[in-house]
């Protein structure tokens, strides 16, 4: 049989060690501060554990005490709360915070001292400390799709259970309250604990490094510069993009900037650095939500256009082309206007990867930049099968291809 003194002692034990190794985290990562508040609510239901160490469950506390051990016990939810938001790079709520701190302990004080009972008591304080644990279960279910972590359910479980627990004892102080003055509520409640405050604290570890590793994973497959996926983050993305059987229904759009290395030259590499955010900024205004970006390396830019054919995918590279030519950039200060070339290819019914139409966008690429730049320029039609692989330098074989591809914008006067 479990010992009523020995399971508070190992409550004891297991909230001093999580404050420890919260403590040391915060100190190794100073700007974490969701570290510290999880680790300031764990040492409120610490204290508030020490002042009821050997005190049996089962017997009412008077109006002063049980003002302080409920409000402990509130406080330490509320910081809960509090840390959450700022996990999830949420503002503090400093008043709401303060009041769900106070709201469980000042209400019961008040109540016996204006002669309450004390199941009406305990029901503001179970319903208050729920209240608190509800705000905790909802900060955790409205992150969205991109900050969602798997490792969150299990903090999930265990607000779910202390959310049930309180819930419960609400209908048996009223109705049931013989049970809860058994001793061996005292050890269920003591066990019930250990076990929701283990899944919370072990579960908010797990988030931390979860969500660590995601942004590794994340930063691997970016582009530093324009935020944008890199060729690993596009490949990563194609993986998941191919339809029954593997095939691929999509077009590719290859974007590079026009005279790049004299904007470079004239406004140095901060300069070119502002072209290329600014063109990524525009390309990504002109892009729809389910199409795969990436910075396909230097001032090359690559677009995978979902479910698009040859007349969608022209009409989506014409308008790049005009957005990023209809505005002067601001670069150090000086109005740049930046013009841009791009290839369109359509990958062909059956392909499983995007290679070949990479080589078919390379060279209507190529063809758009000899045919006068700032303009769009189409593949040919129908694809041919002997492409030339991928360009480092312009090919003979790219030469020849570039004769037959159609023009599909005219030169602007707005060329850089």
């Amino acid at each position: 049989m479990l010992d009523f003194h020995t399971l508070q002692v190992a409550s004891i034990s297991s909230r001093l060690a999580f404050v420890l190794v919260f403590f040391v985290t915060l100190l190794r990562h100073p700007r974490e501060i969701y570290f510290g508040l999880w680790a300031g609510a764990l040492c409120c239901s610490l204290i508030a554990s020490f002042i009821m160490l050997g005190e049996p469950s089962s017997i009412p506390l008077e109006a002063v005490k049980g003002s302080v051990v409920y409000t402990l016990y509130g406080a330490s939810l509320a910081v809960s709360w509090a840390g959450l938001r700022n996990f999830y790079e949420r503002s503090t709520l400093v008043a709401p915070t303060l009041g769900l701190t106070l709201l469980s302990g000042l209400s019961y004080g008040f109540l016996l001292v204006a002669g309450g009972t004390m199941p009406w008591a305990m029901t503001v304080v179970f319903g208050s400390i729920a209240l608190s644990t509800g705000f905790c279960l909802l900060e955790i279910l409205r992150t969205p799709p991109s900050q969602r972590l798997w490792t969150q359910y299990v903090v999930l479980t265990g607000f779910g259970g202390y959310f049930f627990v309180f819930l419960l004892s609400i209908g048996v102080v009223h109705f049931a309250s013989e049970r809860m003055a058994s001793p061996d509520s005292g050890i269920y409640s003591l066990v019930f604990d250990l076990w929701c405050g283990v899944f919370i604290q072990v579960g908010y570890l797990a988030m931390v490094g979860e969500r660590a590793n995601l942004k590794l994973s994340r930063q691997a497959e970016t582009d530093p510069l324009t935020g944008l996926a890199n060729r690993r983050g596009l490949f990563t993305a194609m993986s998941r993009r191919s339809g029954p059987g593997g095939a691929l229904r999509c077009a590719i759009l290859l974007a590079d900037i026009d005279h790049f290395k004299s904007i470079n030259d004239t406004y140095g590499h901060d300069g070119g650095d502002a072209a290329l955010i600014g063109f990524a900024e525009r390309l990504r205004s002109v892009m729809r939500k389910d199409d795969i970006i990436a910075r396909w390396g230097g001032e090359e830019f690559l677009v995978v256009l979902d479910q698009a054919d040859a007349a969608a995918a022209t009409a989506v590279a014409e308008r790049l082309r005009r957005t990023a030519a209809g505005q002067p950039f601001s670069v150090n200060g000086a109005a740049l206007t930046v013009t841009a070339s791009i290839g369109v290819s359509i990958v062909a019914a059956g392909e499983e990867r995007i290679d070949a139409a990479l080589s078919r966008a390379d060279a209507a690429l190529y063809a758009a930049k000899k045919g006068g730049r700032n303009r769009v320029c189409l593949e040919p039609t129908p694809p041919q099968t002997d492409i030339q692989p991928l360009r480092t330098e312009p090919a003979s074989g790219l030469r020849g291809a570039m004769e037959v591809i159609q023009v599909a914008a005219q030169p602007r006067s707005e060329m850089a």
